[in-house]
């Protein structure tokens, strides 16, 4: 409850990247490692972590937030394919915020209307009560659908080995504060609450990622 106090009273940016910087060394979710997985050149690489990349944050605030994302794998499971690679993120992560905000939006008007949720396509109007509140949630989903979507903003500056004994793909990027706060509300519930109201968070039955293994292995 303190914690949502003091970032109810910071800007967005600032509250934000306040966020990030409590989730460091915070597991990410089962959710975040299903949906942020990369499929690229024959493989699939699994999300081991998103870090803030810090120094970028050293100064004075930013439009953008600045993240880490660590897969598993090792640059020469990439070496000559980068722009490959970097394309399968890229489609990842602006297809993963597509479906949230829809699903997001969905669930306010399904709230809306109490419950009735969207009207299955081809059904027959309804005049007036429940059919009233359906035709005007069918309206909004309407526009929704001709609307511009939120700037992602997704920047990929480059890919690197995470530099110690455990190795990873590191996509290091810059997106929107909105985008980044959407993304910290899939991979760290925990500490990026929804229109200021704490996530409910579930333990993890995910299977431990390879790196796990290989660390064990080497004990």
């Amino acid at each position: 409850p303190k914690r949502l106090q003091h970032w109810a009273r910071l800007s967005p940016e600032e509250r934000v990247l306040d966020q990030w910087r409590a989730a460091s060394g915070t597991p990410i979710s089962d959710e975040a490692k299903i949906q942020f997985c990369v499929h690229a050149l024959g493989d699939k690489f699994q999300l081991a972590d998103v870090r803030l990349w810090s120094e970028h944050h050293k100064t004075k605030l930013s439009s953008s937030i600045f993240l880490e994302f660590f897969f598993d794998g090792a640059p020469e499971d990439i070496s000559g394919e980068d722009d490959a690679f970097t394309k399968s993120f890229e489609t990842m992560i602006e297809d993963t915020l597509r479906e949230r905000r829809a699903t997001e939006f969905k669930k306010k008007l399904q709230a809306r209307s109490g419950g009735a949720g969207l009207r299955s396509r081809g059904a027959a109007s309804e005049a007036g009560g429940e059919g009233g509140h359906r035709n005007e949630s069918d309206e909004e989903w309407k526009q929704y659908l001709k609307g511009p979507a939120p700037a992602t903003e997704l920047t990929v500056r480059s890919i690197r080995e995470a530099g110690c004994m455990l190795r990873f793909v590191v996509c290091q990027t810059s997106l929107s504060v909105s985008a980044s706060e959407e993304l910290g509300q899939i991979a760290f519930p925990e500490h990026f609450p929804i229109n200021g109201v704490a996530q409910a968070v579930s333990t993890s039955t995910a299977p431990l990622p390879r790196w796990v293994y290989g660390l064990l292995a080497g004990t």
